[in-house]
């Protein structure tokens, strides 16, 4: 196999390797640049986005190859982008296609072009054809890019861009090729007559639901409970388009994350006969907190967030699963109802319903129930690529 290109320059655009020393800085400082008048634009902990790069403390790089650039005119950096080769996604959904992430760019055509054709050139020498994204790094984590929506902040752990950024994709050939929905919700909604009769069916113990209960998590047992969701998280979404397997370190990891600022009455798991069979997962949007802490823990920020995150009013209604089996017996909107309870209960003023594909109808049926308008959409773009071509694009 070819290498992939370690320095390339397009115009007068440099693009390097960012693996490692220097270039590696630059990639993870950029977003802080590149963002630092946008209002909207909520920072992420620095500390996470190194965390990010780092073996031990992320087992989502152990099983996938990874490929990082920055570009730069006249010595300032313009734009990065990562090349993932995800074995478990390539063979379950699209064949010798690679996934590009972590992409944030000046409004420069030509950097984002230099940075596209470098992606492509170390995709190619794995033996891809085709590159799609953004996906930072997995599926589990920040997919597409904001399309519609641009007027409010972004919820935690949802991808937040520029508007131009779509025009510098399809400048180089990239094309629409999956849609996803964020609904915005508030707990004082009414639900439809279908979810009112299933939620009222359900308390006199008859209907489609009978026998299902749904309860809280249980902090006191917080492993036990973690590999409760994360069993339901593998085999709910099996079938879900883009889905792969996640692992328990990789799901642990993740969980621990959000322990700090979980709140147990949004996290529902369905139960019939003792059986776990389905759950919904629902966020406090520390996002709120992090606005003020500008990335930055220290010397101040912790004092911030500590003082911040009991007055959080938005939360986001991250994931609703159920396992196959037991579809079709109202037990997604059960749990979508309990949730909704849940934040009117806890004072919640608004709920993010995302990211769901556009293709997804048995989540978009749940959703219908309860009459929630969309109130953002996001998208992965993809190109196929010959192998002379993007040869030709990086020189």
């Amino acid at each position: 196999m070819r290498r992939p290109i370690e320095d390339a320059t397009r115009g007068s655009v440099r693009v390097r390797a960012a693996d490692r020393g220097r270039s590696h800085r630059l990639f993870v400082r950029f977003p802080y640049a590149l963002y630092r008048r946008d209002p909207l634009w909520v920072p992420p902990l620095r500390m996470d986005e190194w965390h990010r790069w780092s073996a031990r403390r992320n087992a989502s790089l152990g099983t996938r190859w990874v490929r990082r650039f920055v570009a730069s005119r006249d010595g300032q950096v313009t734009g990065r982008i990562a090349t993932i080769v995800d074995p478990a996604f390539a063979q379950a959904w699209e064949a010798q296609t690679a996934l590009f992430g972590f992409f944030e760019c000046a409004d420069d055509p030509e950097s984002a072009a230099a940075l596209l054709a470098a992606a492509e050139v170390a995709a190619r020498s794995q033996g891809m054809r085709r590159l799609l994204g953004p996906v930072n790094l997995t599926p589990h984590d920040e997919t597409g890019i904001l399309l519609e929506g641009f007027e409010s902040p972004p919820t935690v752990q949802s991808p937040y861009n520029p508007p131009y950024y779509r025009r510098l994709l399809e400048g180089v050939g990239y094309r629409l090729a999956r849609q996803y929905y964020a609904y915005a919700a508030a707990p004082t909604d009414e639900p439809g007559p279908a979810v009112r009769r299933l939620v009222r069916a359900a308390a006199r113990g008859v209907g489609p639901a009978r026998g299902v209960t749904v309860r809280c998590l249980d902090l006191a047992h917080w492993v036990d409970e973690a590999r409760i969701l994360w069993r339901l998280y593998n085999t709910a979404f099996a079938q879900v388009w883009g889905f792969v397997p996640i692992t328990w370190e990789e799901f642990f990891q993740r969980a621990r994350k959000f322990k700090a600022f979980a709140e147990p009455e949004l996290v529902r798991i369905a139960e019939f006969e003792g059986n776990p069979v389905g759950f919904g997962l629902t966020l406090p949007d520390i996002n709120e907190a992090l606005r003020d802490v500008h990335g930055r823990l220290l010397p101040f920020g912790w004092l911030r967030l500590w003082r911040t995150v009991p007055r959080i009013r938005t939360v986001r209604f991250l994931m609703l699963g159920v396992v196959p089996e037991h579809r079709g017996r109202g037990i997604g909107p059960l749990i979508a109802h309990e949730t909704q309870q849940a934040a009117r209960r806890l004072g919640i003023a608004r709920l993010d319903l995302s990211l769901v594909q556009s293709t997804n109808e048995l989540v978009q049926r749940v959703i219908d129930g309860f009459g929630s308008p969309i109130e953002k959409s996001y998208g992965l773009f993809a190109r196929t690529f010959a192998a002379a071509e993007s040869r030709e694009a990086a020189a």
